[in-house]
């Protein structure tokens, strides 16, 4: 009970009396199946680190979350203690089987949530940790040569091309950016803390060439552009380097849209994504070490090496050869 008054007038609603019946209602609605699945995503669902999660996560998490309810919302929470619930799990995943990383999707906010649980003394183990992923592919070895920037540049827009040319010269993933701020480049670097973890994501991008190029050629479009407006439709430069077509910062799915209609349209296979080890074969080029590289971008230096061996170094001794192929030339002459 609440409040509870006898005889006399009704009792004011104050502020104090409505948190309470919040309140109540709330352990009222957990009760019922506390020891339920169901019951357990609620609460992970009022928990504090269930707030703490970045906007851009809350969605596909909620997702997950309803579909786990429905799968498993009345079960008992003591069955995930048992391994020969991991049957029943394997069971659900592979309704997406044809989808590897959409299956390992549900395995993994399954965790999550388990994980939650284990934590809060809910369960004593957590059975999703350790099963085996569908999805494996190691592509870091594979980068964009020049016969796939050209194919893809002679479909897309050049606002397109200008984001697929910024992810080679940073390596970054594509909600970082179209994200990307002009107040991030610096003299030598690109050092911009992200949005992404509440801000305790950090990137440090050392200005290539390349870079630089890109960058000056971005700003001389604006101006080009906008000097053939009229002065009432004329738009400052955006705050984001990348832009849409509308000169307005692209949004994560706007951009990875368009540039997946280019990639169709160019038949090229390689990814988005793969524009990383392109930018790991300029860091290289530009003299940074195995070491160096891999602190830029997250990766072990075997997977450095192996796009040093198999790109950087070859062509270094293919370039070598013909120069002394050219240099036996002109002395036979």
């Amino acid at each position: 009970m609440v409040h509870s008054v006898v005889g006399g007038t009704k009792p004011a609603l104050t502020p104090s009396l409505i948190d309470k019946i919040a309140e109540a209602r709330r352990e009222r609605h957990m009760s019922g199946d506390t020891s339920k699945i169901a019951g357990l995503i609620d609460a992970y669902q009022t928990s504090p680190e269930f707030k703490k999660l970045a906007k851009s996560t809350l969605p596909t998490m909620q997702m997950w979350l309803q579909r786990i309810k429905d799968k498993f919302g009345q079960a008992p929470i003591a069955a995930f203690e048992d391994r020969r619930m991991k049957g029943d799990i394997l069971d659900w995943r592979d309704q997406w089987a044809d989808k590897p990383r959409t299956a390992d999707m549900a395995v993994s906010h399954l965790s999550r949530l388990l994980s939650w649980a284990q934590a809060r003394g809910r369960v004593s183990v957590n059975i999703c940790d350790g099963m085996a992923k569908l999805y494996e592919s190691d592509r870091s070895d594979i980068i964009w040569e020049q016969h796939h920037f050209d194919a893809f540049f002679a479909k897309a827009a050049i606002e397109v091309r200008e984001g697929v040319e910024l992810a080679a010269c940073t390596g970054l993933r594509r909600g970082d950016l179209v994200g990307l701020p002009w107040d991030a480049v610096g003299d030598h670097a690109i050092l911009w803390q992200t949005s992404k973890s509440r801000g305790r994501n950090r990137i440090y991008v050392p200005l290539i060439p390349e870079t630089l190029a890109l960058l000056e050629r971005i700003k001389a479009r604006h101006a080009a552009e906008m000097q053939a407006q009229r002065p009432h439709r004329r738009k400052p430069m955006p705050k984001t380097i990348l832009s849409n077509s509308r000169w307005q910062p692209w949004t994560p799915m706007g951009f990875g849209s368009r540039f997946n209609d280019a990639k169709v349209d160019s038949k090229i296979e390689v990814n988005l994504h793969d524009l990383r080890g392109t930018f790991v074969t300029r860091c290289i080029m530009a003299g940074l070490t195995d070491q160096q590289v891999a602190d830029i971008v997250g990766w072990g230096t075997k997977d450095v090496a192996a796009i040093r061996i198999r790109y950087v170094d070859q062509a270094r001794v293919v370039v070598d050869l013909g120069k002394r192929i050219a240099r036996t030339s002109v002395n036979r002459l």
